[in-house]
C-alpha cells in the first residue's frame, strides 16, 4: 500500500490539481497499487486539513484574519475585522445589509450607509484578492440587492470547524474515550487567543464571542473527564485548579476538582474546595452552589461509595453540545 502525504496549499483549487499530481508522482516512483490518505490536522503553515475536505482558510478564534501560506493575515482595523467575522459567522449564508450597519457603526449610523458599506466591502475585496485570488472574490464574495453573502464551506472557518469536532467527541465520549479526547484535543488546538479578537461590533458578534467562549470551556471541562476516565484522578487535579481560578462561575469544574480530590484521599481538601466556592458564589452573586454541587459535597462528607470510580464522570453527566454560532 503507498502512502501519500498531502501537501498545504493556500487555496483549495490549487490543492486539487496539486494533490492528483502527487498522487500520480508517488505511486509511479513507488508502484504502488492503492493509496492511504494520512489526516493531517496540524501542518507548518498554519493551516489545518480535515480528511479529504479543505483547509481551514479563516480565523475567528484569535485575530479575526485569513490563513494562507506562510501564516495569518490578521485584517486591520475594527470595522473590517467586523465586517470579516459578520461573514465567516454566517459563512454560506446572508448577512443583510441592516445587520452590518448595526454592527458596524454601534455608534450611530452614518447619513449614507449604503455608500459606508460598499467601501469597507469594497476593502474588504482588496484584502481577499490579495490572499485568496481574484477567482475566489468574484465567486465567493457574493453581492446581493440588500445583503451580502462569503460563500465558504463551513469547515473552512475555525469556530464552525471547532463545532463539528466537538459534536463528534461528545457523540463518542461512551464508546470511544480515547478517540473522543483526540477529537476535542484537535477542536481546542483552533484557538488562538480571544474569539473575535480585533472586533468592537454589536449584539450579534458580542454575543457570538460569549457563546464561542461558553463552547470552550464545556469542551474543556468535557476533554477532563475522558482525562480522568483514561487517565486517573491525579493528572487532572493541577489543571482543574488552574482553571476553577480562572474561571471561578463554572461550578462543574468544582465538582469534578471535589471528586478528584475525594478519589485521592484529600477528603478535608475536597471539603475546603467546596467551602471556596459557595462563599465567592454567596458574597458576589447572593446565591447557593447548584443542587449538583450540593449532592456532590454530601457524597463526599458521606463517603458515599456511589461517587464510584472514574467511568462514572463520563457516563453520568455527558455535557450538552453547544451550537457553533449563536443566533
Amino acid at each position: 500500500m503507498g502512502f501519500i502525504t498531502l501537501p498545504g496549499e493556500s487555496s483549495i483549487t490549487g490543492w486539487v490539481m496539486d494533490f492528483a499530481n502527487c498522487c500520480t508522482a508517488q505511486l509511479a516512483e513507488r508502484g504502488a497499487c492503492s493509496i492511504n490518505i494520512q489526516r493531517v490536522t496540524a501542518l507548518p503553515d498554519g493551516q489545518r486539513m480535515i480528511g479529504l475536505g479543505g483547509f481551514v482558510t479563516f480565523r475567528v478564534l484569535g485575530s479575526v484574519g485569513i490563513i494562507n501560506g506562510t501564516g495569518l493575515t490578521a485584517l486591520r482595523g475594527a470595522r473590517q475585522c467586523t465586517l470579516l467575522a459578520l461573514l465567516l459567522l454566517k459563512a454560506g449564508e446572508p448577512v443583510t445589509k441592516e445587520q452590518f450597519f448595526e454592527e458596524l457603526w454601534e455608534e450611530g449610523i452614518p447619513s449614507q450607509p449604503g455608500n459606508a458599506l460598499q467601501a469597507q466591502v469594497a476593502r474588504l475585496r482588496k484584502v481577499l484578492r490579495a490572499e485568496l485570488g481574484d477567482e475566489f472574490v468574484g465567486r465567493r464574495l457574493i453581492t446581493r440587492p440588500s445583503s451580502y453573502v462569503l460563500d465558504v464551506d463551513p469547515l473552512e472557518v475555525d469556530v464552525h470547524l471547532f463545532g463539528s469536532l466537538t459534536k463528534q467527541a461528545r457523540a463518542s465520549m461512551r464508546s470511544d474515550p480515547v478517540g473522543a479526547r483526540e477529537l476535542f484535543d484537535r477542536a481546542l488546538s483552533l484557538w488562538h487567543g480571544a474569539p473575535l479578537e480585533g472586533v468592537t461590533g454589536g449584539p450579534i458578534c458580542q454575543s457570538a464571542a460569549a457563546q464561542f467562549e461558553e463552547n470552550r470551556l464545556s469542551a474543556v471541562e468535557a476533554r477532563i473527564q475522558l482525562d480522568i476516565a483514561i487517565d486517573g484522578y491525579a493528572q487532572a487535579v493541577s489543571e482543574l485548579k488552574m482553571l476553577a481560578y480562572l474561571a471561578p462561575w463554572r461550578e462543574r469544574l468544582f465538582e469534578l476538582l471535589m471528586v478528584c480530590l475525594y478519589r485521592l484521599g484529600r477528603q478535608a481538601e475536597a471539603i475546603q474546595t467546596y467551602n471556596q466556592l459557595r462563599s465567592r458564589l454567596v458574597e458576589e452573586f447572593g446565591m447557593e452552589p447548584s443542587p449538583s454541587v450540593k449532592s456532590c459535597m454530601m457524597a463526599i462528607l458521606n463517603q458515599d461509595p456511589a461517587l464510584g470510580g472514574a467511568e462514572r464522570l463520563v457516563v453520568a453527566r455527558t455535557p450538552l453540545a453547544g451550537s457553533a454560532v449563536a443566533s
